[in-house]
């Protein structure tokens, strides 16, 4: 338990207390809830394993330490990591994880805006804390606790009176960390950390800073408006309201119809300039998308990518399918076709990928739901890359694959990701 906590609130101010909540290596974490044998052992889920090809879309902490992290290409991942256990992808299993967090949420707070499939802010004000005595460290705990018992997921949760500082504190410790970001403890928690820590810095920018002389989130938390607005452009001032902890922006449950669109973003490690090198990032916010589809039981029709050049300009495409779908090789596919036909060849340091025109996916004739979804997979992909884009072979991946235990083997030809 993360001992940086502080009741530096005021009874007063009970009516600004915004918790932001996100389950500790979910992916991973899930099948470590329905097979304990699991615990502590260096482990990824994504990517095949019989082929050492795709993408990690998580590793526990226990893989980590050798240096695996999301989107590393599996090759990679093995080499850096002898004996990495490999877990190819589950999504119903992540979707029922995820509505269980859900229901725990909702049993703190009449107000949740989910962030991700794994993640989400509550508003604790209005009188919510008062079962907990009015401490939100105190509703905190009980929080993390019911999730690990109830659920079996360790979650990280970050206190604050905005939903910025609180999405950075629980950054600040992890896993299973509890940090308050109160506003007499910004500067002490806060301001030391380096200004690539801020949420919203990317590589790019963080090395500008760097060259200008701005190393800590302190040195930009300190500096005018005006001048990093001339500096920077617009996500100066965006970026010096983080790092003060000012923005108020309001945590919003979206009501039953309401929700117009849902959308997942990362700024990128290495800019990318290629369709490949941005395919394994847009693999993974496509299996991002559609688990928060799924976990709403919602599907889309409109499919936009967003990205972001190196000189922060920011562009969108967008494309209408045939159908509702929250099918993730659709999303991948349909951002795939978007990026490769973008009119603009600058390196892109930040991609987004997002559905509008949203409805509650309906059940059709077929009885079987994962038979309704595969052949909304493959009626859509053929009808928009030909009926030998996809065929009966693809069939294994719907069915649930035991874990694969690697051991280091001469390493092959360096080869080039595939998802």
């Amino acid at each position: 338990m993360n001992s940086k906590i502080s009741n530096g609130w005021a009874p007063e101010r009970m009516d600004a207390i915004v918790f932001h909540v996100d389950a500790d290596a979910f992916f991973a974490a899930c099948h470590l809830a329905v097979d304990p044998a699991l615990r502590g052992l260096p482990l990824v889920v994504g990517g095949d394993p019989a082929t050492r090809h795709g993408i990690v879309l998580t590793a526990t902490y226990e893989a980590r330490r050798y240096g695996v992290r999301t989107a590393m290409p599996l090759g990679q991942a093995l080499r850096l990591c002898p004996g990495l256990t490999v877990i190819p992808p589950q999504g119903g299993l992540y979707q029922e994880f995820s509505r269980r967090l859900r229901r725990l949420f909702d049993d703190f707070s009449p107000v949740v805006e989910p962030a991700s499939v794994d993640e989400a802010w509550l508003d604790m004000g209005g009188g919510v804390l008062r079962r907990f005595g009015n401490d939100p460290v105190v509703g905190a705990r009980v929080l993390q606790g019911r999730a690990q018992e109830e659920i079996g997921l360790s979650v990280s949760i970050g206190i604050a009176r905005n939903k910025m500082l609180a999405k950075q504190a629980s950054d600040l410790d992890k896993p299973h960390g509890l940090t308050t970001l109160w506003p007499d403890e910004v500067a002490k928690k806060l301001w030391p950390k380096p200004v690539q820590a801020l949420y919203g810095v990317g590589p790019k920018l963080g090395a500008r800073f760097l060259a200008d002389g701005i190393v800590t989130i302190g040195d930009l938390a300190a500096l005018p408006a005006t001048e990093l607005r001339r500096r920077y452009g617009a996500v100066g001032p965006l970026l010096l309201s983080r790092a003060q902890g000012t923005d108020d922006t309001p945590v919003n449950t979206p009501r039953a119809g309401e929700e117009k669109s849902l959308s997942v973003e990362r700024t990128l490690a290495h800019d990318v300039t290629t369709t490949a090198q941005a395919e394994p990032h847009l693999r993974a916010l496509a299996h991002e998308l559609a688990g928060r589809l799924r976990a709403q039981e919602q599907a889309g029709r409109t499919v936009t990518l967003k990205y972001k050049t190196h000189e922060f300009v920011l562009h969108t495409r967008q494309r209408t399918l045939s159908r509702v779908s929250r099918s993730e090789e659709i999303l991948y596919g349909t951002a795939r076709e978007l990026f490769l036909s973008r009119p603009h060849p600058e390196a892109v340091r930040l991609l987004g990928l997002g559905v509008s025109a949203l409805a509650r996916e309906q059940a059709d004739l077929f009885e079987d739901p994962r038979e309704r979804i595969l052949a909304e997979t493959v009626d859509e992909i053929r009808s928009r890359f030909g009926t030998a884009a996809i065929g009966p072979a693809r069939l294994p991946l719907r069915r649930e694959s035991p874990p694969s235990t690697f051991r280091r083997n001469p390493d092959p030809p360096e080869e080039k990701p595939q998802v």
